[in-house]
């Protein structure tokens, strides 16, 4: 809060839930929010309405620039870039369709439109967060990222998915360090299945 203006990014945006979030906390913030599929992406410029500091790409992220097809599933907030594992019996993993998408980086997509810092970098990609962190390479190594949230899944939902463990040792290995974890999803034998994980970069040791 004490950042007059800053800039956030909402990867994975869906419908506009953290895109509201954030326009309420940070009232005089500049708000990039992505969404590459259609449906939603309406349902974002929806609710977006309001809030006119959010600039809306009909877009996801990762590690390299390219075409690809996003699954869309029974239940919106599980369309991914990756297929379920087999062993998902989940009606919300349903495949319903496939659509064409535009997938760029992050750091191809702050060169191209000259911002320097992102104050608070959210990601929720349905097993994709790692890559798209891969694709913010250059940003991170030179902290131009100040906060990450990220979803981290714990348990198999989708094939080639990154891991919490390997988001860990990629954002370590970059400088940062997790610093809070939000409520936990948890499945019937109380095992955790994923959780949003908040880091920052590392300070130094006060001696």
């Amino acid at each position: 809060k004490a950042t007059p203006a800053p800039v956030c990014f909402d990867v994975g945006a869906h419908q506009g839930e953290t895109v509201r979030c954030m326009a309420r906390y940070f009232p005089d913030a500049v708000i990039h929010a992505f969404e590459p599929d259609p449906d939603n992406f309406a349902a974002l410029q929806q609710a977006a309405k309001t809030f006119p500091q959010a600039k809306l790409y009909p877009l996801a992220m990762g590690d390299h620039p390219h075409r690809s097809k996003l699954i869309k599933t029974a239940f919106s907030m599980s369309n991914s870039l990756l297929p379920a594992v087999a062993a998902i019996k989940s009606e919300a993993h349903e495949k319903i369709g496939e659509v064409a998408i535009n997938v760029t980086t992050l750091d191809q997509f702050c060169l191209e439109h000259k911002i320097e810092t992102i104050d608070l970098l959210k990601t929720d990609c349905q097993g994709f967060d790692l890559r798209v962190l891969q694709g913010a390479a250059k940003l991170l190594s030179e902290r131009r990222v100040k906060v990450i949230q990220c979803e981290s899944l714990f348990v198999a939902e989708y094939e080639g998915q990154g891991w919490f463990y390997e988001i860990l040792q990629f954002l370590t290995g970059m400088g940062y360090v997790p610093v809070s974890f939000g409520d936990p999803v948890r499945n019937a034998n109380h095992e955790i299945m994923w959780s949003d994980v908040v880091f920052k970069p590392r300070e130094p040791i006060q001696k």
